[in-house]
């Protein structure tokens, strides 16, 4: 047998492309593993290529979530090759959208029904209950509860920072798929006990866009799944917990108290750094200079094109001038999801991204009236994770790296679930309507 054929016969026999997805999907919400996930994923593409090379694809191309993801790659290719930091631009799809997109297409040629995505949906979800566990168990108590306390520290730890973040993602789809799934008591108990320890360290991260996020998507989705009394107990026990907490202490919340208040989220030390007006006046402004195709992919070069090109235009904007000039690559952001996307790939991208995730939401609302635990767990999944995600992204912009990573195998794993609902038909009582 030639050796390009026995290597597409032992990464099929094993399984070997659903090995290395796994693993990469896995360790995503670990700041550390670098080396392990970049192995991972040239194992995986090495892998996919060749069973490609050997068998084709099956990804059906007509599909209008393929298209728009199709047209949210071409958007982002042709502003970086426009922008005045192309090297920048495509250095960053290279470590993001081509990561993205690989893991996208990849479940799309190698899955057929939630069933057969087990693998990927549990990678997700073991990942980030490791990564509670970890905490759990290597980090002191007094630290936890008193999480705020120690926010700076905390921002530098490699395990506790970001967590609530990364919880808005795998929080819904827990749920979701709890209430969807045939899996056995067991195993459901299991997830409902880690839904609630990292429900609860979210909590006690006491970041209150995370924390509306996760509650306001836990409860549609519950309602989506009709289980009403669920919702009710939900509601009262997240009532309950927030009087235990203000009781213990009535200022744990102060910081919080609104979005533009001034000692919040950036900095503890210069108020003028974190006035979020002033953060989306100046991304606003670098926009209006490019407003069609942007100054490339990736966010980190904001801090360098502000300060080359617009400090001088806010010496009279104090707050704003001082946020970009204060810095560096990688330390500034628009702190919005739409402004970011509109800085890095201009109008084109961002129609692009709502058009993508719009079919999305369309095939969830297809959904409705078709039997099967697939089209049961879109129902539930794409509202509860995409309103976890709008909300979080009013004041964040999380499409790459990691969160870009999931919400792209997020996506995919949709696509193929519709796939399977369509193919299984309506359920009676919908076609009996007909």
């Amino acid at each position: 047998m030639p050796l390009f054929d026995r290597l597409e016969y032992t990464i099929e026999k094993y399984g070997l492309i659903s090995v290395f997805l796994t693993v990469f999907l896995f360790f995503q919400p670990f700041k550390g593993f670098a080396g392990v996930r970049s192995t991972a994923f040239v194992l995986l593409l090495a892998a996919f290529a060749v069973k490609a090379a050997k068998r084709g694809v099956r990804i059906g191309f007509r599909d209008w979530t393929v298209i728009g993801m199709l047209l949210l790659a071409a958007a982002s290719v042709l502003s970086a090759a426009l922008s005045p930091y192309a090297f920048e631009s495509f250095d960053a799809i290279r470590k993001n959208l081509f990561y993205q997109a690989t893991v996208f297409f990849v479940i799309l040629n190698e899955y057929r029904d939630l069933s057969g995505l087990r693998p990927v949906l549990f990678s997700m979800l073991a990942g980030f209950a490791a990564l509670t566990l970890v905490i759990l168990l290597t980090r002191d108590a007094h630290v936890l509860m008193n999480w705020l306390d120690y926010s700076n520290a905390v921002m530098r730890d490699p395990l506790l920072g970001g967590y609530s973040l990364f919880a808005t993602f795998y929080v819904p789809l827990a749920f979701a798929y709890l209430y969807t799934s045939r899996e056995g008591v067991v195993v459901k108990a299991a997830m409902a006990v880690f839904i609630s320890l990292e429900s609860a360290l979210s909590v006690l991260n006491n970041h209150r866009a995370q924390v509306v996020a996760i509650g306001s998507a836990a409860i549609l989705i519950t309602l989506f799944a009709r289980r009403y009394r669920t919702a009710a107990a939900i509601i009262i026990v997240a009532l309950a917990a927030g009087a235990v907490l203000l009781n213990i202490n009535p200022g744990s919340m102060d910081r919080y108290r609104t979005l533009l208040y001034a000692k919040t989220y950036v900095s503890n030390e210069h108020e003028a750094l974190n006035n979020r007006l002033a953060i989306w006046k100046g991304a606003s402004d670098m926009i209006r200079e490019r407003p069609v195709v942007g100054w490339g992919y990736g966010w980190k070069k904001i801090s360098t094109v502000a300060k080359e090109r617009f400090l001088e235009r806010w010496k009279e904007a104090p707050d704003t001038y001082e946020y970009f000039n204060t810095r560096g690559y990688g330390g500034a952001n628009p702190h919005n999801l739409a402004l970011q996307i509109l800085f890095e790939t201009g109008a084109a991208g961002l129609i692009a991204f709502v058009f993508f995730w719009s079919t999305v939401l369309l095939k969830a609302v297809s959904a409705y009236g078709r039997a099967g635990a697939g089209a049961a767990f879109l129902r539930c999944a794409v509202p509860g994770v995409l309103l976890s995600y709008a909300i979080i992204n009013t004041t964040n912009g999380l499409w790459e790296e990691a969160m870009g990573n999931l919400m792209m195998a997020f996506a995919a794993c949709c696509v193929v679930v519709y796939r399977q609902a369509c193919a299984s038909g309506p359920s009676e009582g919908a076609s009996g309507q007909r």
